[in-house]
């Protein structure tokens, strides 16, 4: 019977760690790219699978990721990132397919590359019209500074020159709308709360669903202003309900990929920062709190 017990405690944690191992991007392969496609370094790239590939700028603090779905008539850029490189060069070595270039959210980490791109869709909402006309690097200063980059920065880059360039919509998504890539559908799920044009783009039958800041392994900003509290639980609770659906999320920042069973953690912790007895950290304006594999920043009192 100890034996038995042994053995099945070994399988146990064999079996945990082959699914942790599972979303760790040393799993995945990294294309061997050019220097204009990498941009001397500044993007590495990985294959998710057939189709997919994530495009990672690893060298700043933020650790961008984009990611670009092919299907065979057409490809689907999601985020362009900061724009430190240009990252049209990379998805040029990838593929020569029309690209449609979507963001999760108009923050300018995720759309500063969107004006390389001809066809960008985008939320039909002031927020993200004001956004698109350009950010001012005021506005992100602690991000536009030697300080934040570890690495090589793409050639003729220069922090002075900077700047976040205005782009145009080329067409408004509706919820629930299938953007059709030939042999291969993604479907648009608004997700408002870490902004109200926040949202997800999910292949149902790859399992793939793309959540930009919504959700990520980190710590998740729903502090500032553009941020909603009661969006972001509704939201969660929608991402919650896809949890059994989906193999891989897609995160903004940082990872490639991560577990699905964050989708129902998420929800919940949006569920305990309402109740008084749930701990957190108190800061100047805000609150942090801290859950399994990510932590929270929300305004002080959170549903106001």
């Amino acid at each position: 019977m100890m034996k038995k017990i042994i053995m099945l405690f070994l399988s146990t944690v064999i079996f945990q760690t082959a699914i942790a191992d599972d979303y760790n991007k040393s799993n995945f392969k990294i294309l061997e790219l050019n220097d204009l496609a990498t941009n001397q370094g500044w993007y590495v790239t990985y294959q998710i699978n057939d189709n997919t590939y994530a495009i990672l700028a690893p060298h700043h603090w933020q650790e961008t990721v984009s990611f670009l779905m092919v299907g065979s008539e057409k490809a689907l850029l999601i985020d362009t990132g900061m724009g430190f490189g240009n990252i049209k060069h990379t998805v040029d070595a990838i593929t020569d397919l029309p690209v449609i270039v979507v963001n999760t959210h108009s923050h300018y980490d995720h759309v500063s590359n969107n004006h390389h791109f001809d066809t960008v869709y985008g939320r039909q909402l002031d927020y993200t019209r004001k956004n698109s006309s350009g950010h001012p690097k005021t506005t992100w200063t602690n991000a536009l500074q030697p300080s934040a980059v570890n690495g090589p920065l793409p050639a003729g880059f220069s922090f002075g020159a900077y700047e976040s360039k205005p782009f145009k919509i080329s067409k408004y998504l509706m919820d629930g709308e299938i953007i059709e890539l030939g042999n291969r559908n993604i479907e648009v799920i608004f997700t408002p709360g870490h902004t109200p044009d926040s949202m997800l783009f999910f292949d149902r039958e790859a399992g793939l669903l793309a959540t930009g800041d919504t959700f990520y392994p980190s710590t998740l900003w729903a502090h500032r202003a553009d941020a909603n509290f009661k969006d972001y639980l509704a939201s969660a609770k929608k991402m919650a309900e896809m949890e059994s659906q989906v193999k891989y999320i897609l995160p903004g920042h940082g990872e490639i990929v991560a577990n699905p069973n964050f989708l129902g953690k998420l929800y919940q912790a949006f569920l305990d920062m309402r109740k008084p007895e749930t701990d957190f950290e108190a800061r100047e304006n805000h609150r942090r709190y801290e859950f399994d594999g990510f932590a929270a920043l929300v305004a002080e009192p959170p549903e106001d």
